[in-house]
Protein backbone atom coordinates (compact mmCIF):
# COMPACT_ATOMS: atom_id res chain seq x y z
CA UNK A 1 0.00 0.00 0.00
CA UNK A 2 1.20 3.79 -1.12
CA UNK A 3 1.21 6.38 1.11
CA UNK A 4 -1.75 7.90 -1.19
CA UNK A 5 -3.90 4.61 0.23
CA UNK A 6 -3.39 5.65 3.58
CA UNK A 7 -6.02 7.85 5.15
CA UNK A 8 -4.81 9.40 8.57
CA UNK A 9 -7.30 8.82 11.80
CA UNK A 10 -6.98 10.25 15.30
CA UNK A 11 -7.78 7.81 18.24
CA UNK A 12 -7.52 8.59 21.90
CA UNK A 13 -4.61 7.18 23.43
CA UNK A 14 -2.69 7.03 20.73
CA UNK A 15 -0.13 9.55 18.99
CA UNK A 16 -1.33 12.36 16.73
CA UNK A 17 -0.43 12.02 13.62
CA UNK A 18 -0.47 15.04 12.15
CA UNK A 19 2.26 17.74 13.38
CA UNK A 20 1.55 20.41 15.71
CA UNK A 21 3.48 23.57 15.29
CA UNK A 22 4.13 24.72 18.84
CA UNK A 23 1.54 25.55 21.81
CA UNK A 24 -2.26 25.88 21.46
CA UNK A 25 -4.60 25.66 18.17
CA UNK A 26 -4.61 25.49 14.86
CA UNK A 27 -7.61 25.13 12.70
CA UNK A 28 -7.62 23.33 8.90
CA UNK A 29 -10.62 22.41 6.71
CA UNK A 30 -10.77 20.00 4.04
CA UNK A 31 -12.10 20.58 0.40
CA UNK A 32 -15.21 19.93 1.42
CA UNK A 33 -15.42 22.39 4.20
CA UNK A 34 -14.65 19.91 7.11
CA UNK A 35 -13.14 21.93 10.03
CA UNK A 36 -10.31 20.16 11.95
CA UNK A 37 -9.37 21.50 15.89
CA UNK A 38 -5.76 20.54 17.04
CA UNK A 39 -4.66 21.80 20.06
CA UNK A 40 -1.44 20.76 21.87
CA UNK A 41 -1.12 21.68 25.33
CA UNK A 42 1.87 20.06 28.31
CA UNK A 43 0.22 17.59 30.24
CA UNK A 44 -3.37 18.81 30.02
CA UNK A 45 -5.12 18.55 33.44
CA UNK A 46 -8.34 16.59 34.50
CA UNK A 47 -10.13 19.61 34.29
CA UNK A 48 -9.26 20.45 30.98
CA UNK A 49 -9.91 17.03 29.99
CA UNK A 50 -13.09 17.58 31.31
CA UNK A 51 -13.82 20.86 29.70
CA UNK A 52 -12.47 19.61 26.50
CA UNK A 53 -16.24 17.63 25.86
CA UNK A 54 -18.45 19.92 27.68
CA UNK A 55 -20.10 22.98 26.74
CA UNK A 56 -17.99 25.57 24.31
CA UNK A 57 -18.85 28.83 22.59
CA UNK A 58 -17.03 30.62 19.55
CA UNK A 59 -16.66 34.38 18.42
CA UNK A 60 -14.68 35.85 16.31
CA UNK A 61 -11.43 38.97 16.79
CA UNK A 62 -12.22 41.58 14.13
CA UNK A 63 -9.56 43.68 13.41
CA UNK A 64 -10.53 45.97 10.28
CA UNK A 65 -9.62 45.01 6.71
CA UNK A 66 -7.76 41.63 8.59
CA UNK A 67 -9.23 38.02 8.37
CA UNK A 68 -11.15 37.38 11.37
CA UNK A 69 -9.93 35.56 14.37
CA UNK A 70 -11.83 32.15 15.93
CA UNK A 71 -11.52 32.06 19.60
CA UNK A 72 -13.54 29.20 21.39
CA UNK A 73 -14.56 29.34 25.16
CA UNK A 74 -14.12 25.83 26.16
CA UNK A 75 -15.87 24.28 29.17
CA UNK A 76 -16.36 28.32 30.00
CA UNK A 77 -14.79 31.41 29.78
CA UNK A 78 -12.03 30.83 31.75
CA UNK A 79 -10.64 28.39 29.25
CA UNK A 80 -9.92 30.75 25.66
CA UNK A 81 -8.62 29.41 22.69
CA UNK A 82 -7.16 31.05 19.92
CA UNK A 83 -7.05 29.88 16.50
CA UNK A 84 -5.67 32.18 14.20
CA UNK A 85 -5.95 30.86 10.50
CA UNK A 86 -4.64 32.65 7.02
CA UNK A 87 -7.26 31.93 4.21
CA UNK A 88 -5.08 32.44 1.67
CA UNK A 89 -2.67 29.70 3.11
CA UNK A 90 -6.28 27.52 3.71
CA UNK A 91 -7.33 28.33 0.39
CA UNK A 92 -4.28 26.63 -1.56
CA UNK A 93 -4.09 23.62 0.97
CA UNK A 94 -7.87 22.95 0.22
CA UNK A 95 -9.44 24.81 -2.13
CA UNK A 96 -12.88 26.08 -2.49
CA UNK A 97 -12.94 25.35 1.44
CA UNK A 98 -15.11 28.39 2.38
CA UNK A 99 -17.83 27.82 -0.20
CA UNK A 100 -18.25 23.99 0.90
CA UNK A 101 -18.16 25.49 4.52
CA UNK A 102 -20.99 27.45 3.91
CA UNK A 103 -23.07 25.11 1.69
CA UNK A 104 -22.96 22.67 5.05
CA UNK A 105 -26.41 22.17 6.54
CA UNK A 106 -24.58 21.54 10.09
CA UNK A 107 -21.87 22.84 11.38
CA UNK A 108 -19.69 21.14 13.32
CA UNK A 109 -16.02 20.84 14.15
CA UNK A 110 -13.72 18.20 15.69
CA UNK A 111 -11.69 19.19 17.92
CA UNK A 112 -8.71 16.99 19.03
CA UNK A 113 -6.59 18.00 22.61
CA UNK A 114 -3.37 16.15 22.41
CA UNK A 115 -0.16 16.18 24.93
CA UNK A 116 2.33 18.61 23.93
CA UNK A 117 4.96 16.69 26.05
CA UNK A 118 4.19 12.69 24.66
CA UNK A 119 1.86 13.81 21.56
CA UNK A 120 -0.80 11.38 22.48
CA UNK A 121 -4.14 12.30 21.61
CA UNK A 122 -6.22 13.02 24.75
CA UNK A 123 -9.07 13.64 24.02
CA UNK A 124 -11.23 14.12 20.70
CA UNK A 125 -14.77 15.58 20.64
CA UNK A 126 -16.97 17.01 18.27
CA UNK A 127 -18.58 21.06 18.50
CA UNK A 128 -20.93 22.37 17.54
CA UNK A 129 -21.20 25.46 15.74
CA UNK A 130 -23.54 28.40 15.41
CA UNK A 131 -24.42 29.43 11.66
CA UNK A 132 -24.05 33.11 12.60
CA UNK A 133 -20.46 32.30 13.54
CA UNK A 134 -19.76 30.45 9.91
CA UNK A 135 -21.35 33.10 8.20
CA UNK A 136 -19.21 35.75 9.53
CA UNK A 137 -16.05 33.92 9.43
CA UNK A 138 -16.73 32.73 5.66
CA UNK A 139 -17.67 36.67 4.72
CA UNK A 140 -14.45 37.57 6.29
CA UNK A 141 -12.18 35.12 5.33
CA UNK A 142 -13.55 35.00 1.02
CA UNK A 143 -14.80 38.47 0.26
CA UNK A 144 -13.82 37.58 -3.26
CA UNK A 145 -14.35 34.43 -5.36
CA UNK A 146 -11.06 34.31 -6.73
CA UNK A 147 -8.02 32.11 -6.71
CA UNK A 148 -6.61 31.81 -3.05
CA UNK A 149 -3.21 33.09 -4.41
CA UNK A 150 -5.61 36.40 -5.31
CA UNK A 151 -7.10 36.33 -2.10
CA UNK A 152 -5.16 39.43 -0.36
CA UNK A 153 -1.99 40.64 -1.82
CA UNK A 154 -1.58 42.12 1.89
CA UNK A 155 -1.21 38.92 3.89
CA UNK A 156 1.62 36.80 3.09
CA UNK A 157 2.42 33.73 6.12
CA UNK A 158 4.71 36.25 7.10
CA UNK A 159 2.71 39.64 7.35
CA UNK A 160 0.10 37.58 8.56
CA UNK A 161 1.77 36.10 11.67
CA UNK A 162 3.50 39.94 12.18
CA UNK A 163 -0.24 41.00 12.55
CA UNK A 164 -1.45 38.46 14.74
CA UNK A 165 2.00 39.06 17.10
CA UNK A 166 0.47 42.99 16.79
CA UNK A 167 -2.78 41.84 17.97
CA UNK A 168 -2.11 39.66 20.82
CA UNK A 169 0.40 42.16 22.06
CA UNK A 170 -2.36 44.64 22.33
CA UNK A 171 -4.83 42.76 24.32
CA UNK A 172 -5.29 39.47 26.61
CA UNK A 173 -7.21 36.72 25.44
CA UNK A 174 -10.04 37.31 27.78
CA UNK A 175 -10.07 41.64 26.29
CA UNK A 176 -10.03 39.91 22.98
CA UNK A 177 -13.18 37.33 24.02
CA UNK A 178 -15.19 40.33 25.73
CA UNK A 179 -14.64 42.54 22.20
CA UNK A 180 -15.58 39.78 20.02
CA UNK A 181 -18.35 38.63 18.22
Amino acid sequence: MNEMDQSISFEEGKPCPLPIAGHGGGLSFSPNGDMLLLAALPSPSEAQLKAWTGKWQAKLIIESEFPSIPIFAIGGEDWLLETPCNPIQQEMESPGFCEALYNKEDYNMVAILTDLDTNIIKKITHVELDEMFIERMVLSWNPYKTKGDEYTKTYSDENFVTKINEIFKMKSSQELWRTSW
